[in-house]
């Protein structure tokens, strides 16, 4: 009977699971697809690239579409047995609430940790990747608008010129270079020699150049220099807002989030702000287990022919779970309260809030508070006109 009976509520869970997380990931895809899309349209971004490019978005997007999924589906799961009257059997046929959670408490272990792998190991490998392949991704935009014996202003206000290109080794000779982002002092050199590399660490291409001249003029004095070896660096242009271009602390690991912490001081503000990385990459997987369970309980609330408050309230959690989160980083930020405790602090006080609702739902008796909850609850549905199926 267990087994069977964890089967089928394990199965009104995971369809609309899988159909919130599809949805979710796809509108938080678009959303962060929109600014980048000048760099796809401007790098040419080829297909193989664009796929490379998605997947490294993915563990940023599942971290926050993995809980909502996994709570929404609960709720909607429950909500169905409770509108269908099956949850009222099940109760008659002497199946308490608790014996109903273990499969309930397997999907939030399950989505907790898959979370935990992409915060804590995914999502700095997919930072860095994402950084490289821009990079690569500007670097073959030179290579293709430069061809032989033709000027390139691929480079914005670095124009490039060379007689000759070695295919092979993507060498250049007789290269001419016109650095015009000082439109006073305009500088010319001209080398035997170049290459071009990326610096993902520096944001920027460089141009290497061998055996050639600068040429420049500066306060009406003209100055010829010589040189054996010479580095050009051109920082690439990339909106602020791009997430491609974020470095720092989401690219580090956990281990280097301590690290730096230690080396510029827990209680500075930049120590403080890797502390907060650090510990807000191991809460929000327990985060994703709290508002799973917590989903279960907020489904059985629903009634037939009433309005069903499990959604919306969900809704409403989620959005105070992520609202205290800020609040608690913004307060870390400041100095005023350890990072440890501001972002733990949700944690604690939404695994309470899911022990006593449990509890509650358990006992069918309410305190004030989850009165005053429900009331909420009701409201916001009137409010969205929110019915479950089945009502008229």
């Amino acid at each position: 009977m267990p087994r069977l009976l964890y089967t089928y509520l394990a199965t009104q869970v995971l369809a609309p699971f899988y159909a919130s997380l599809l949805i979710l990931t796809s509108v938080l895809f678009l959303s962060r697809l929109i600014p980048i899309l000048d760099i796809i349209l401007d790098y040419g971004i080829e297909l193989g690239d664009f796929m490379r490019l998605f997947a490294y978005f993915t563990p940023k997007l599942l971290l926050f579409a993995l809980p909502m999924s996994s709570m929404m589906g609960v709720i909607i799961g429950a909500t169905r047995l409770t509108n269908d009257n099956e949850t009222m059997v099940l109760k008659s046929s002497g199946i308490s609430i608790y014996m109903m959670l273990p499969p309930i408490v397997a999907i939030a272990l399950c989505t907790s940790l898959i979370t935990g792998f992409f915060s804590i190991h995914l999502i700095p490998a997919g930072n860095q990747a994402k950084a490289k392949l821009l990079f690569q991704l500007a670097k073959e935009k030179v290579d293709r608008s430069l061809h032989e014996k033709k000027f390139s202003e691929s480079l914005g206000d670095i124009v490039l010129y060379t007689d000759k290109r070695n295919p092979q080794t993507q060498q250049w000779e007789g290269v001419y270079v016109a650095d015009l982002r000082d439109r006073q002092n305009p500088v010319t050199i001209i080398a035997k020699t170049g290459t071009i590399t990326t610096d993902a660490n520096k944001a920027r291409l460089a141009l290497f150049l061998n055996d050639g001249s600068l040429h420049r003029s500066h306060n009406k004095v003209d100055q010829t220099i010589r040189f054996k070896h010479y580095v050009l660096g051109v920082p690439v242009k990339v909106p602020e807002k791009n997430p491609l271009a974020k470095a720092g602390r989401p690219n580090m690991t956990q281990a280097e989030l301590l690290q730096g912490a230690e080396q510029l001081g827990r209680h500075t503000p930049k120590g403080a702000a890797l502390l907060i990385e650090f510990h807000k990459r191991l809460a929000l997987p327990v985060s994703c287990f709290i508002l799973t369970i917590l989903g279960f309980p907020l489904g059985l609330l629903a009634a037939p022919r009433q309005k069903a408050i499990g959604i919306p309230l969900g809704l409403l959690i989620f959005i105070l779970y992520y609202a205290l989160l800020t609040a608690g980083q913004s307060f870390s930020e400041s100095l005023v309260m350890p990072a440890g405790l501001a972002m733990w602090m949700p944690n604690v006080v939404f695994g309470l809030f899911t022990m006593l609702l449990i509890r509650s739902v358990a006992r069918e008796t309410y305190t004030v508070f989850l009165e005053k909850v429900f009331d909420m609850g009701h409201t916001v549905a009137s409010k969205l006109s929110w019915r479950p199926r089945g009502t008229r």
